[in-house]
């Protein structure tokens, strides 16, 4: 449940996050509202954030759709921490978290990612770095019917390799 009001926290801030063209974005307007709620991650953020780590988490995405799992490993650290959608929950080495990324593709014939939005964000008070995405993922498998499902995943990146990540999921 605290994962998901994290998610809601910076779902909201991200959406509520609207800057007019040509606008003056280099100093930020000193935030004087009481709000009913504190954040638990952070109500601090910088968005969009960097970049480069969206494109690299998208390249992750891309590698996993096309079951290219061996090329995922140089954009992970050592060492990864993953909280599934299903309850499993995962802290260790990458090349653990890619054999079974492997064992879960390798019941597909195929799968597809629709990708809804992505976002980048920097967290100012805890200097952290995220990428955001929302997608449908469809997957085939070998023997059984098509799925299709609705996903978040919020992915956290440190000196440019990911170190942890979560998933949110919903039947379509």
């Amino acid at each position: 449940m605290k994962k998901l009001i994290i998610l809601l926290s910076i779902a909201a801030t991200l959406a509520a996050c609207n800057t007019k063209p040509g606008a003056d974005t280099t100093a930020a307007a000193k935030d004087t509202l009481a709000y009913p709620y504190k954040a638990i991650l952070s109500s601090d953020i910088t968005v969009p954030g960097n970049k480069v780590y969206a494109q690299k988490v998208l390249q992750v995405w891309k590698l996993f759709e096309t079951m290219n799992i061996p090329a995922m490993k140089p954009y992970f650290a050592d060492s990864v921490k993953y909280d599934a959608a299903d309850g499993m929950h995962f802290y260790g080495p990458t090349e653990q978290l890619l054999n079974y990324a492997k064992k879960d593709v390798d019941g597909l014939d195929s799968m597809r990612f629709d990708i809804i939005a992505w976002q980048s964000a920097h967290l100012n008070d805890k200097n952290e770095d995220w990428v955001n995405i929302w997608a449908r993922e469809r997957r085939y498998p070998k023997k059984g019917s098509p799925d299709t499902i609705l996903m978040q995943e919020n992915w956290q990146v440190k000196a440019g390799k990911v170190i942890a990540f979560d998933q949110f999921t919903s039947k379509n």
